[in-house]
C-alpha cells in the first residue's frame, strides 16, 4: 500500500489515540493509565515481535521485517508525560484532570508513534532490519530516556539511527522542520552558596555583606557569554532564584543561588563549566567572602546527523511535496532527553508544525497552547516515512 494512502486509511484512529491521552494526562513518572492505554493499543496490532514494561510506565516494542535487503536497526520515540497547569485551549477533548495538561504536546508525539507501529507492522514484509519504538514516560524531568539506555534498549540488535519527533507551535500544521548539527542544547543545572559574615547594619564594615558579593557574581556571570566564549558560540547563564539574608537591618552572612547552564556544543560545555567555577569563587574571595559551585550535569547537546536530516529533507518532499520541509536557522536553547540517546547513536530530531493556520502562536508550556489535528497525518507520514527509508523502503 502507498504510504499515504496507509495514512489515511489510519488517520483517524491516530486522531482519537491524541485525543484520548489528551483528555486523561499524567504527569511524569505517574504515566501508568496511559502506559497501560498504549499497551492496549499496541496489543490489537498484528505484526508486533515483542511488547516489554522497561520500567513501570517505559514501553519498547519491536518489529522485525522479513523483507529482503540490509539488516538494520532503527529506534523511533514518542514521549508521554503532561505537564502541571490548567488549559485554556477551547477544545472537545479538553483535560479532565485539574491541575494536569498537555500542554508541550506529548499526546501527539505518543500517538504518532502508535500510528508508526501500525505502519511498520503492515509494512514488516518490505524490510529486513527491525524498528524499535520507545514509548516514553519522564521527557519533562530529563530522566525517561536514561531508563531506556539502562535497560539496553539500544542494544540487541544495536539501533543503528534514531528519530524522534516533537510539535513545533510555531509553524503552520504540517509543515517540517530540522536542522543539521547542533539543534537543542544541554541544560545543566547550577547551584551556588555565597558565604560572607553576619554583621548588624549600622556597622557594615564588621561584616561581609553576601548578598552584595552574590550580585557581584550575577554580574559577572553574564561575561561567560561575552568575554569567554566565541559570540557565534550560543551560550546562556540563568539565575533564576536569589534567596538571602534573615532581616531588613542585618548584613546577609550567606546567599544561595539557582539557575541553568545553556550550551550546544560539548567542548563548550565543559569549558564553561570549568571557568564558571573559577570566576564565581574569585569574585567571591576577592570581596572577602568565598563560594562553593555545584553543577548538576543535565541533557547533553542534542545533535542531528547530517544524513538524517537529508534524508527528512528528502522523503519529506516526496510525501508532501515541494516547500514543506524548513531547515532551522539556529539551535534552541531548550533541553530535551532525547539528546541522551542521539549521544550514543545518529540521530534525527523532527521538528513538527502544529499552529492552526491564521491562528495565533501558542507556545508550549502556556495554558493558551495548541495543537491542531491536521497536523497528525502529515507528521506520521514523515515520521514513519524517514524511518522505513533507513531500512531501505522506497518512498517513491
Amino acid at each position: 500500500m502507498n504510504l499515504l494512502n496507509f495514512v489515511r486509511e489510519i488517520e483517524k484512529d491516530v486522531v482519537e489515540y491524541r485525543h484520548h491521552i489528551h483528555r486523561n494526562p499524567e504527569l511524569s513518572l505517574q504515566e501508568f493509565e496511559t502506559a497501560d492505554y498504549v499497551e492496549s493499543i499496541l496489543k490489537t496490532v498484528a505484526g508486533i515481535d515483542s511488547v516489554r514494561r522497561i520500567s513501570p510506565t517505559g514501553i519498547l516494542a519491536e518489529i522485525k521485517g522479513t523483507g529482503p535487503g540490509e539488516s538494520r536497526c532503527i529506534a523511533l520515540r514518542g514521549d508521554m508525560d503532561a505537564l502541571p497547569g490548567e488549559e485554556k485551549a477551547d477544545v472537545p477533548y479538553k483535560s479532565t484532570r485539574p491541575g494536569v495538561v498537555h500542554s508541550c504536546g506529548h499526546d501527539v508525539h505518543t500517538a504518532l508513534l502508535l500510528g508508526a507501529v501500525r505502519i511498520f507492522a503492515g509494512y514488516k514484509n518490505k524490510f529486513a532490519g527491525t524498528a524499535k519504538f520507545f514509548f516514553q514516560p519522564a521527557e519533562e524531568v530529563l530522566g525517561g530516556a536514561v531508563q531506556f539506555l539502562e535497560a539496553g534498549a539500544l542494544d540487541d540488535p544495536r539501533v543503528d539511527a534514531a528519530v524522534g519527533i516533537h510539535v513545533f507551535p510555531d509553524l503552520d500544521a504540517g509543515i517540517i522542520a530540522s536542522r543539521k548539527g547542533p539543534m537543542l542544547a544541554a541544560a545543566d543545572g547550577l547551584s551556588i552558596e555565597i558565604l560572607g559574615r553576619q554583621s548588624h547594619a549600622a556597622h557594615p564594615h564588621t561584616g561581609r555583606d553576601a548578598i552584595v558579593i552574590a550580585c557581584q557574581v550575577v554580574g559577572a556571570l553574564q561575561t561567560l557569554s561575552s568575554r569567554f566564549v566565541s559570540p557565534t558560540d550560543p551560550v546562556v547563564v540563568t539565575i533564576g532564584q536569589f534567596n538571602g539574608g534573615i532581616a531588613g537591618n542585618i548584613i546577609a552572612g550567606s546567599v544561595k543561588l539557582k539557575g541553568t547552564i545553556r550550551t550546544v556544543r560539548p567542548e563548550t560545555r565543559e569549558n564553561v563549566h570549568s571557568e564558571l567555577k573559577k570566576l564565581v569563587c574569585a569574585v567571591a574571595e576577592g570581596m572577602g567572602g568565598s563560594a562553593s559551585v555545584d553543577i548538576a550535569r543535565g541533557t547533553p547537546p542534542l545533535t542531528c546527523d547530517e544524513g538524517m536530516v537529508d534524508r527528512l529533507q528528502n522523503v519529506t518532499e516526496k510525501l508532501l511535496g515541494p516547500g514543506r520541509y524548513v531547515s532551522l536557522p539556529d539551535p534552541s536553547m531548550g533541553g530535551e532527553d532525547f539528546a541522551f540517546i542521539t549521544e550514543k547513536v545518529p540521530g534525527l530530531f523532527i521538528r513538527l508544525g502544529v499552529k492552526k493556520p491564521g491562528g495565533p502562536v501558542t507556545p508550549g508550556h502556556s495554558e493558551e497552547f495548541y495543537a491542531d489535528d491536521s497536523a497528525l497525518a502529515p507528521g506520521l507520514a514523515v515520521f514513519a516515512g524517514t524511518a522505513l527509508d533507513f531500512l531501505g523502503v522506497s518512498m517513491e
